[in-house]
């Protein structure tokens, strides 16, 4: 991994410090912003401009992933950052524990980004809800 993702450890460790086993989904309190699904499906629903992150597995995400999202997986972001569009909005998602996307936050900060955010539940979190996916 690029040295872009050092910084990012130090976060990773406070937060593991606060963190409960609770976050894993992502809806815990946490460090980053949160947006919620509802909220997320809304702005899809009036086709406001939104970008949204899948860092799952690119086999999670041929499997069904949130509509319009593109697929970076978090292993590959300090070398795939660029492919994800510094605005409009920016809305980050996995299956993943908080501290790692929290990491995957404050990495693509230092990389210029500033309208970005972590959906609140994750990938499970959408699903939860019977949300659209797409395959």
């Amino acid at each position: 991994m690029s040295h872009g993702w050092a910084g990012g450890f130090v976060v990773l460790a406070l937060l593991r410090a606060v963190a409960s086993p609770a976050d894993a989904g992502h809806a815990g309190a946490s460090a980053v912003p949160v947006v919620r699904p509802d909220y997320v499906k809304a702005l899809l629903d009036a086709r406001e401009p939104l970008v949204l992150v899948d860092f799952r597995k690119p086999i999670e995400y041929r499997a069904g992933h949130l509509p319009g999202a593109i697929s970076v997986p978090i292993t590959e972001l300090d070398r795939r950052y660029r492919e994800i569009p510094e605005a409009p909005r920016i809305v980050l998602y996995c299956q993943c524990p908080l501290e790692e996307i929290a990491t995957a936050h404050v990495f693509l900060e230092r990389q210029g980004y500033r309208n970005h955010t972590v959906l609140e539940g994750g990938f499970d979190g959408w699903l939860r809800r019977q949300y659209p996916v797409v395959k």
